[in-house]
């Protein structure tokens, strides 16, 4: 099980590491091209958050151990990752690999 810290706050978002190694590489992409992006999860007490992924946001990824890449995951994610309502981890294709710990509220960070 990896996380990710979001902004200046140390509350750690708990993702699995399949989703996270694939996260990891789409963040990495967009940031890298300048691309800002929404990014949906649910928190463990339920509430769906929406949290702005930007460059200009400190964005932490760690995990126990990288898993192995599935292609077909990657252009899912990208391409949600470039739609209109951003990567949506609540989603059917991505929500059953997604195991979220830690509350994080997007406002206050």
């Amino acid at each position: 099980m990896g996380y990710l810290t979001y902004g200046n706050t140390a509350e750690r978002i708990e993702i699995d590491d399949q989703t996270l190694t694939h996260l990891r590489m789409v963040a990495m992409t967009k940031l890298r091209r300048n691309e800002s992006f929404p990014l949906t999860l649910e928190m463990a007490d339920g509430v769906i958050e929406t949290l702005w992924v930007h460059a200009s946001i400190p964005l932490r990824i760690a995990m126990d151990r990288p898993c192995a890449i599935d292609r077909d995951m990657v252009t899912a994610m990208m391409h949600a990752a470039g739609s209109a309502g951003g990567l949506d981890l609540t989603r059917e294709e991505f929500a059953s690999a997604v195991s979220t710990r830690r509350s994080l509220h997007a406002i206050g960070a």
